[in-house]
């Protein structure tokens, strides 16, 4: 594990990020026998693929529940399961050192934490602004952002803020889950 901010032994113009709402911020539950849950990671699924088609190789999560969590656990999916992506990168990029959860997510956090290929810690405790550097470390160590964003306010639309000022490229979800439709890419 590392603490605090360090430089990534991985090429920034080869990484994305993950960024998206907690479960209570989407329209529709996130359970496995919801359409428009399917619909998300159907979406997630294939803008990674999209991503790693286009030479990203590291992917870096926050580890917030809902999207950030869903999108690592599909990357760990794609992963294990098409041998051309076994050497994709998952970095956890965590708030503050003991940052978890005890309601189901709890469980999933735990998996993507033990699979990551590292661990980064921006605040060794918790504090009013680790949520914030965590977010910025997101967008200051890739250069495309894969995100729910739907225009509500809050951390995601900070780190979409923070993404545009910064130039990285935007695969925003928030439109394809509906079916028939293309990735947005900004």
């Amino acid at each position: 594990m590392c603490i605090g901010v360090i430089i990534m032994d991985t090429d920034i113009f080869c990484s994305a990020s993950f960024s998206g709402y907690r479960p209570e911020k989407f329209y529709f539950p996130l359970e496995f026998d919801n359409l428009e849950y399917e619909r998300l990671q159907t979406s997630i699924h294939n803008a990674i693929i999209q991503a790693l088609e286009l030479g990203y190789k590291t992917f870096l999560c926050g580890m917030a529940k809902g999207f950030d969590l869903t999108c690592a656990d599909i990357l760990l999916d794609i992963r294990e399961q098409q041998q051309q992506y076994s050497n994709t990168r998952l970095i956890a990029i965590l708030p503050y050192a003991a940052h978890t959860f005890k309601d189901s997510w709890g469980n999933l956090h735990k998996i993507v934490k033990q699979c990551a290929d590292q661990i980064v810690i921006v605040s060794p405790e918790y504090t009013q602004s680790c949520y914030y550097q965590r977010n910025r470390y997101l967008v200051e160590n890739a250069s495309h952002l894969i995100c729910y964003w739907d225009g509500q306010s809050g951390g995601t639309a900070q780190t979409v803020g923070m993404a545009q000022e910064r130039g990285l490229t935007i695969c925003n979800l928030s439109d394809t889950t509906a079916p028939k439709r293309n990735l947005i890419i900004y």
